[in-house]
């Protein structure tokens, strides 16, 4: 029989990694002081200007390293965090 109390054995270990986008405002010719508003999703920079009109851009994505996780996570099989192990 197993030490584990019922549903808290390890069931998953989860890795994160930190991964870069970015948007490079003189090669887009995009000048900071025209921006009014902007926010990115999916990768993608959407950029409201002062006077009025919207573009979208594509960011430039750097490689991941693999290497290290930033972080590591042991779970149970409801995703609960098993103490001890991380």
């Amino acid at each position: 029989m197993s030490d584990w109390i019922e549903g808290t054995k390890p069931k998953y270990i989860e890795c994160l990694y930190t991964t870069a986008i970015e948007f490079d405002l003189e090669e887009l010719d995009i000048d900071y002081d025209t921006i009014k508003d902007y926010h990115i999703k999916y990768g993608t920079l959407y950029v409201e200007f002062k006077d009025g009109t919207s573009e979208s851009y594509e960011g430039n994505q750097r490689e991941t390293d693999y290497k290290w996780a930033t972080s590591e996570g042991v779970f149970d099989e409801s995703w609960t965090l098993v103490e001890g192990l991380n």
